[in-house]
């Protein structure tokens, strides 16, 4: 057992706690506000405040924590062993409020400041603390974290901890099921005549062969993740996009007999869940309708377009309990600093949800489109992901597509490249 001492207890205290100690560390703890019973305490003590009491570690508070409202924070960045740190407040052991720099960073704080969006109405990486910073690559509350445990077994050998193991899960967002099947005789009779005016003879070819069943569709690359996950014993998620056919969202319409035969093969050996569309912050009714193709409690927004806080308070009211969208649509890393799952905390309410969102920090579309990398580029920062991720004990949940793991030939070697990644798991 843990004992920590503040002078008061808030919501934004007691959530940061649980998730350092019961979610990552795997300790109990309690948090008391009397100075006379932690001074008489015989637990491990850790004074959260700035009396001089007597205790195995104390730690400055910044206001973050006791503040209700949401304002700019002043930042600034030093380092200490090695890592990036802010909320400096002594010369101690842990000379900075942890607590307070991590609920900064998990709970996406400055993304409910006033911000400039990009193109697909989302909050820019370039704009982060993280990146601005050169942090957005580590997980590095986990890694504060991991300080943290070192310095309270150093003050108490005997102290035990039990936390949960590395956990690798790959997830799939089905955004366009299939390159020709089921996108009927317009799309198909446009598509033609588009590859034959761009001189793509062999494209214009292929699409015949798949809607005359002599070829199988570029974009069919469920029987290739089948065979992974039984090789490899693995328990992915597929995201799937059931919103109307627009400009940015391109599947095939969600009651045609191919998707539905789709849906049913996947849920019946599989995890799934709602893709949102793009077009779905435009209403709840547009939202709800695409939830009710399906029957799920998992969500990725598509595009990865999310707006704090009103989308997630969308997807509670609409019975969503996990949502695997924090992570960018621009660039790999860890948006949130951690690779734990965690409960989302609405700052605007100032409370903690019901709502566990599971961070992702690899996307091959990042890695080929934004980020110009090679499939062989792309293999070696997944596998440094890993091993950062599988030092602090995290969950590493990557996002690949159906159509990048499929037969085009301009993806061969990212399939490739995903096999030989599983391969090694083990």
């Amino acid at each position: 057992m843990i004992t920590i001492f503040a002078e008061k207890k808030t919501a934004r205290l007691d959530y940061i706690l649980q998730f350092i100690f019961k979610q990552v560390i795997g300790s109990a703890y309690q948090l008391i506000h009397d100075v006379e019973a932690f001074n008489t305490n015989k637990n491990f003590k850790l004074n959260y405040s700035s009396l001089p009491l007597d205790a195995d570690l104390t730690i400055e508070p910044h206001p973050l924590l006791f503040e209700t409202k949401v304002e700019a924070v002043s930042i600034e960045i030093v380092h200490w062993r090695q890592l990036p740190i802010f909320f400096s407040q002594s010369d101690a052991i842990i000379p900075f409020d942890i607590f307070a720099a991590a609920f900064y960073l998990i709970t996406r704080y400055e993304e409910y400041l006033p911000f400039e969006a990009d193109q697909y109405h989302r909050f820019p990486h370039q704009f982060s603390l993280a990146y601005r910073h050169h942090f957005l690559k580590i997980p590095l509350v986990d890694l504060w974290i991991m300080e943290l445990e070192k310095e309270i077994k150093a003050k108490n050998s005997r102290m035990v901890f039990l936390p949960k193991p590395y956990q690798f899960l790959p997830t799939y967002d089905i955004d366009i099921a299939y390159s020709y099947l089921g996108k009927g005789f317009v799309r198909n009779f446009g598509g033609f005549w588009k590859d034959i005016l761009h001189r793509k003879p062999k494209k214009a070819l292929e699409r015949v062969q798949v809607l005359l069943g002599l070829k199988n569709d570029p974009f069919d690359s469920f029987a290739f993740l089948d065979e992974m996950h039984r090789k490899y014993e693995l328990t992915p998620i597929y995201f799937l996009l059931l919103g109307k056919v627009s400009a940015l969202d391109r599947n095939i319409e969600p009651s045609h007999p191919y998707m539905q035969a789709l849906i049913n093969t996947l849920q019946v050996r599989y995890a799934i869940g709602i893709h949102p569309s793009y077009n779905s912050h435009k209403g709840m009714e547009i939202l709800e309708s695409e939830m009710n193709q399906i029957k799920t409690n998992k969500s990725r927004q598509h595009y990865i377009r999310f707006q704090l806080p009103l989308t997630f308070r969308n997807l509670i009211k609409l019975g969503i309990t996990e949502d695997y969208s924090m992570g960018y649509g621009s660039i790999n890393g860890f948006r949130a600093s951690t690779s734990y799952p965690f409960f989302w905390f609405d700052v605007e309410k100032n409370e903690c949800s019901p709502l566990l969102l599971y961070p992702f920090c690899f996307m091959e579309c990042n890695s080929k489109f934004e980020q110009h990398d090679t499939a062989k580029q792309a293999l070696d920062e997944m596998k440094d992901f890993e091993r950062t991720i599988k030092q602090v004990r995290g969950t590493f949940v990557t996002i690949w597509h159906n159509f990048s793991l499929g037969s085009e030939h301009v993806w061969l070697p990212w399939k490739e490249v995903y096999a030989q990644f599983l391969s090694q798991l083990r």
